[in-house]
């Protein structure tokens, strides 16, 4: 049996365990009995924490979807607060997490259309990138609310779009910030 961890700690590692399953082997083998039993711990705690498979998988997108604002949010506060920081941090911090974990984060989202509940999650995960980027950009946004949205949002699909390429054809991360800073840059300088 594992050692006694607190609970967030417990939560933390159980993740880190399932994305370790989903990188390896995939998300159909992800379960939480097969959960428990790479973490070293009782079915009944994983059910604690995630009642569900479907609430595992959840609690994965999220988790990804957070760390890469939480590393944009990261590289503002240590660099200058100019629209080329700001763009450069968003563009770079999607980009190293599709890097570190497209693949499995693809395969979370697909296994969770699975469930009626979240026939709508790429619109739940864009709404979150456009709530975060709106606050990232509040600064440099000069056009009415309805402009700034849809503004965002095209910036959000264009990163959505090149990371879909970066992990397809294999482009380097490099490239993929330098296009998206460009891009974001003329976006948010065309607002009036």
């Amino acid at each position: 049996m594992a050692k006694r961890l607190s609970k967030d700690d417990r939560r933390e590692q159980l993740l880190s365990t399932a994305e370790e399953i989903v990188r390896t082997e995939g998300t159909d083998a992800l379960t939480l009995i097969t959960l428990a039993e790479k973490a070293g711990v009782t079915k009944a705690l994983t059910y604690d924490h995630f009642s569900s498979r479907e609430g595992l998988l959840v609690q994965l997108y999220r988790r990804y979807d957070e760390q890469v604002i939480v590393a944009t949010q990261a590289t503002m506060v240590s660099g200058k607060r100019t629209l080329e920081c700001a763009a450069y941090a968003v563009a770079d911090s999607y980009m190293a997490c599709v890097s570190l974990c497209g693949p499995q984060y693809e395969s979370v989202v697909s296994a969770l259309l699975a469930y009626p509940d979240h026939q709508d999650i790429r619109f739940r995960i864009r709404d979150f990138f456009v709530e975060a980027y709106l606050e990232v950009f509040g600064s440099f946004l000069s056009g009415s609310e309805v402009k700034n949205r849809l503004n965002v949002i095209a910036i959000y699909g264009a990163i959505e779009e090149v990371a879909r390429t970066l992990m397809a054809e294999g482009f380097g991360a490099h490239e993929a910030v330098e296009v998206l800073s460009a891009i974001i840059i003329s976006i948010l300088k065309g607002i009036k």
